[in-house]
């Protein structure tokens, strides 16, 4: 059985009142989660599930998507407005002046495995960049038959989008995003992306290699470049208790402005729902 890191639902929450809400949805590899959210940014609801069988393409857990599909309720409420966001490892950033559409395929010819896909792009003005990804057409069609009338896009986008809204100004900062044991890391220097990349890991160490590897690659210093981490990763965690030993300038991210979580969830940390905020903000 799948594990809820979360499960909420305001006791108001129904179809009657869903109308004026908006639905926030990230069906990834690693898990789903949803956040309903109303007006002045009240959650109405919030889950999130972690598959037992997670991999690094839908396939791998294309029964346990249908479950959560077919067992939910509130995916029958109507909305204002539906963003479904997708979360995988087949995603690439491309420069605007390097990218073209028609071309999609040809920026995965070396990341792929072998199996069927469709292409599709997120524009970054931002970062002057395109994000490109590649997704099983299975998932594309649950989704569709879903929330037919739902925005569409990766996860890394609204994810970058903040991280570059919160990097300092004037220094590095590496941000974090962990998924159960499926992670997201940037480096920003005064806001300009350096490095975006997705990984998998099974044990803490792997973990640590990885965010060690960001920092060396750009010469950056443990002991003074900030690593801010959002995610399911507890302070009690092994994982980031081996951070912590050998990057002592870590941190939990904060919600986007001034959102915040149920006090109903018990004092569940804030940075384990960053994601869904990132998607519902934009």
């Amino acid at each position: 059985m799948d594990k809820h890191v979360f499960d909420f639902i305001n006791p108001g929450f129904s179809a009657d009142t869903s109308a004026h809400c908006s639905l926030n949805v990230i069906v990834g590899t690693d898990g789903f989660s949803l956040l309903a959210m109303g007006k002045n940014d009240l959650v109405q609801a919030l889950k999130s599930w972690n598959f037992l069988q997670k991999g690094r393409d839908f396939k791998d857990v294309e029964t346990s998507l249908r479950t959560v599909f077919g067992s939910e309720t509130i995916f029958s409420y109507p909305f204002s407005e539906i963003r479904c966001t997708l979360f995988n490892q087949n995603a690439t950033l491309i420069p605007r002046r390097l990218f073209t559409p028609d071309d999609l395929p040809a920026y995965f010819k070396l990341l792929l495995l072998p199996g069927e896909y469709e292409f599709y792009h997120d524009y970054l003005p931002e970062f002057d960049c395109y994000l490109a990804y590649a997704v099983e057409p299975t998932v594309t069609r649950m989704c569709g038959q879903y929330f037919p009338e739902a925005k569409m896009s990766h996860l890394a986008s609204p994810l970058l989008r903040n991280w570059r809204e919160v990097a300092p100004p004037g220094d590095y900062e590496i941000y974090l995003n962990v998924r159960n044991q499926a992670a997201q890391i940037a480096v920003f220097d005064r806001q300009n992306l350096l490095f975006y990349n997705a990984f998998q890991y099974s044990k803490a160490n792997d973990l640590l290699y990885f965010v060690l590897l960001a920092y060396d690659q750009f010469r950056l210093s443990p002991e003074e470049i900030w690593l801010t981490v959002s995610g399911n990763l507890s302070e009690d965690s092994d994982a980031f208790k081996v951070l912590y030993r050998y990057i002592q300038t870590v941190r939990f991210a904060r919600l986007p402005g001034k959102m915040s979580l149920p006090e109903q969830l018990n004092g569940l940390p804030e940075h384990f729902a960053l994601d869904l905020f990132c998607v519902a903000t934009g």
